[in-house]
C-alpha cells in the first residue's frame, strides 16, 4: 500500500491525532462503499474463491479468506488507514484506540511518528479482528480523556449500543477542551444522522465511505 497524506479526504494535520476504530461484530459486514469499493469487493470475492480453489486444502482456504475479508467494513478501514499512517510525517504525534464491548489501546500515550512507530501501528491495524458490541460512548470517553489529545478520527458504522442522543449529550458535557472529532461512516445501514451530528457539534468533518 502506498503512502497517503489524507484519510477519506481528511488531510493529515499537525495536531495530536487519535484514531478511534470500531471493531464490533457489525464491522465484519459488507462495506457497500463507493463504486470503486464495490468493484474492489467483487474482485476480492472472486480472487478469494480462486485462490482457495487453485491452492486447495487448508492453506488455500486460509489465503482465500484473507483476500475476501478485505471487502468488509473493517477491511475498508485497513485499506485506507494503513497508507495514511505510512504517510504521517516524522514528529507527528498519534495513537490508535479500538472499541467493541471494551476499549483497547495500541498505546496509552501519544507516540511520535518515525519508521519504527509507523510500522508498529500498521501491524496493529492489520491484525484487528471484529467481534463484540458497539460501545461507542466508552471509546469516545477514553479518547477524550487522553492527555494532549487535539483531534479524534472516529471510524464506525455508527450503530452504537447507547442511544445516539445520550452519546451526543454526554460528549457535549465532557469535551470541554473542544477536541475536534471527525467521523467516518461505513456501510449502507450506518447511522449517518448520529455520525454527522457528532462531527458538526465538535468542529469535525463527517465522511461517508459511499462518497
Amino acid at each position: 500500500m502506498k503512502k497517503s497524506n489524507e484519510f477519506f479526504g481528511i488531510e493529515t494535520s499537525t495536531k495530536n491525532t487519535l484514531y478511534l476504530i470500531d471493531i464490533s461484530g457489525s464491522m465484519e459486514g459488507i462495506d457497500e462503499g463507493s463504486v470503486k469499493d464495490q468493484v474492489m469487493r467483487e474482485v476480492g470475492n472472486k480472487a478469494g474463491n480462486k485462490v482457495s480453489n487453485l491452492i486447495g486444502g487448508k492453506v488455500g482456504s486460509i489465503l482465500g479468506k484473507q483476500v475476501t475479508k478485505q471487502a468488509t467494513k473493517l477491511g475498508a478501514v485497513k485499506r485506507k488507514l494503513i497508507p495514511a499512517i505510512k504517510g504521517l510525517p516524522d514528529g507527528k504525534k498519534f495513537t490508535i484506540f479500538t472499541f467493541e464491548n471494551d476499549v483497547k489501546k495500541q498505546s496509552t500515550e501519544f507516540r511520535i511518528a518515525n519508521n519504527m512507530v509507523r510500522t508498529s501501528a500498521n501491524i496493529f491495524v492489520e491484525n484487528l479482528k471484529a467481534g463484540g458490541g458497539t460501545n461507542t460512548l466508552a471509546g469516545l470517553l477514553e479518547a477524550l480523556s487522553l492527555n494532549e489529545v487535539q483531534e479524534i478520527v472516529l471510524m464506525s458504522d455508527g450503530l452504537p449500543n447507547d442511544s445516539p442522543d445520550s452519546i451526543l449529550k454526554e460528549i457535549r458535557k465532557v469535551n470541554i477542551n473542544k477536541t475536534i472529532i471527525h467521523t467516518i461512516a461505513f456501510g449502507e445501514d450506518a447511522d449517518h444522522n448520529f455520525m454527522r451530528s457528532l462531527a458538526e457539534e465538535n468542529n469535525g468533518t463527517f465522511i461517508t465511505s459511499k462518497m
